[in-house]
């Protein structure tokens, strides 16, 4: 696996990789298991209806060089955080991510995003993150805010939240 980061929570560990095909069975297992959660924030979710579509989306995210990530407990793939909308003009790029409801609460996606946030500084050289939460989805704005970024204003329905470089 092409590990990015690892970390430890209560002795466990955690870690980043990039996402490979043969994760489609664990990571469509627990799209399967939370569909009615995450669909609430994710339009994605309704559409992920079988492995093979989680294998199509992996094989597409590499062959357009998209930057998606196995959050892995162990080995074993449990969410997926990403860089997408990247403008490599204005050194930009947004932050997606969604973990399982069993590990939810754990400080895994904290971990999670800390990491992504200093690769995507130090390795893409981004000047500027950013996180567009649904403004309802108070969970997945408790990390953006947790992680240090900063609310800026809400586009409905989104409240965005960035991150510079040197802040």
């Amino acid at each position: 696996m092409n590990n990015i980061a690892e970390f430890r929570i209560d002795r466990k560990n955690y870690g980043l990789s990039l996402v490979e095909e043969f994760m489609s069975t664990e990571l469509y297992d627990i799209i399967k298991k939370d569909r009615d959660e995450l669909a609430k924030w994710l339009p994605w979710a309704n559409d992920m209806q079988s492995i093979d579509d989680e294998a199509q989306f992996i094989r597409y995210a590499k062959e357009h060089n998209l930057f998606i990530l196995a959050i892995l407990n162990g080995a074993t793939p449990v969410g997926m955080i990403d860089l997408h909308n990247i403008d490599e003009i204005n050194h930009t790029a947004e932050i997606g991510y969604w973990l399982s409801s069993e590990y939810q609460g754990k400080g895994i996606m904290y971990n999670s995003l800390q990491s992504l946030t200093s690769y995507a500084f130090n390795f893409f050289n981004m000047e500027k993150l950013i996180i567009k939460a649904d403004v309802n989805n108070e969970k997945s704005r408790h990390v953006a805010e947790h992680a240090d970024f900063t609310f800026q204003k809400v586009e409905e329905p989104f409240a965005i939240y960035t991150k510079e470089k040197n802040d």
